[in-house]
């Protein structure tokens, strides 16, 4: 589970399940950050009217919004949601 370990090192890249419980991964991004000075980059929906977009990564992390939306793997559809990538950088 990546959520109860340290993320440690040069740069920590995820990409958390979308769902309900990304906040949970967005506040371990903002705090590894903070706590611990790591890099992190996220590939996340572009939810810009929750809580945790306001909370862990509006005014603080850099943040880069896709053109159109993504596809994953060999899938016909794309998601049903933009997406963003998310960088805090110390």
């Amino acid at each position: 589970n990546g959520l109860l370990q340290d993320w440690t090192g040069h740069v920590c890249w995820c990409n958390p399940p979308y769902g309900r419980n990304v906040k949970y991964w967005v506040e371990k991004a903002y705090r590894s950050y903070i706590d611990l000075g790591c890099t992190v980059v996220l590939l996340l929906p572009a939810r810009t009217d929750t809580s945790w977009f306001h909370n862990y990564i509006y005014n603080v992390a850099e943040v880069r919004f896709l053109r159109g939306r993504l596809k994953f793997g060999s899938c016909l559809n794309s998601a049903p949601f933009p997406s963003m990538v998310v960088i805090f950088r110390p």
